[in-house]
């Protein structure tokens, strides 16, 4: 076990599965399956991702790790409360409430990740300067991760139907926002070719699923 791995492990005893339950009970009553506590773990996944990836360059250190578990464990149950953008300081404002409630020491990126909590879910990065090592760099790619493939497929669809868009025009507005995802993650990761390939043609099965639909949209309009 490297270092890395054993900082990961460390952070996972200590936080995950209290943190995983707190989320999944935030959303048991809640019909968002797209972005439910499943979500929040696969995030947390494509964070040791890219955390795996940016130890061959940058030296990872505990708090980083810790910060991205507790950030990706948050970041969307704000959408318990509401299902628009602004969800992210609602999310925030649980990740405050639940360490003030528990009486637990804030870790030492505290700041950091309510930051990046409140602001990964803006998709014109306008607060991301593509540093790749940062919390927000990371929390916001490994968000947009999960927005690709075949399961980003389901999850666009829900998020946008719950929204209240029109379905003949929710391709066109999915792939506007999957470029945008995808460009701001090709701008901070790829110098790191694996992860960049393997994520890249993720995007594509999605990016095709949506350009086909639009297609077929078109011609039924």
């Amino acid at each position: 076990m490297n270092k890395l791995e054993k900082q990961i492990h460390s952070a996972e005893k200590k936080w995950l599965d209290t943190l995983y339950a707190f989320c999944k009970k935030k959303f048991a009553d809640k019909k968002i399956i797209s972005h439910d506590h499943t979500h929040h773990l696969r995030v947390w996944e494509y964070s040791k991702e890219i955390l795996s990836a940016l130890n061959e360059s940058f030296e990872i250190n505990y708090d980083l790790v810790e910060a991205c578990l507790i950030a990706s464990l948050f970041h969307d149950t704000g959408l318990t409360k509401v299902l628009g953008e602004e969800h992210g300081f609602e999310s925030k404002k649980f990740c405050e409430m639940y360490f003030e409630l528990n009486t637990i020491e804030r870790p030492a990126y505290f700041n950091e990740i309510l930051y990046a909590i409140e602001k990964h879910d803006d998709k014109d990065y306008k607060e991301n300067n593509n540093t790749p090592n940062s919390l927000l760099s990371i929390l916001c790619n490994a968000d947009d991760l999960d927005a690709f493939g075949n399961i980003g497929i389901v999850r666009y669809t829900e998020i946008y139907l719950l929204r209240g868009k029109n379905l003949n025009k929710l391709p066109g507005l999915v792939i506007t926002n999957l470029y945008k995802r995808f460009s701001n993650f090709e701008n901070s990761y790829k110098s790191f070719s694996e992860l960049y390939n393997k994520h890249k043609a993720r995007y594509l099965i999605t990016r095709k699923f949506f350009e086909d639909l639009q297609k077929e949209s078109l011609e039924k309009i």
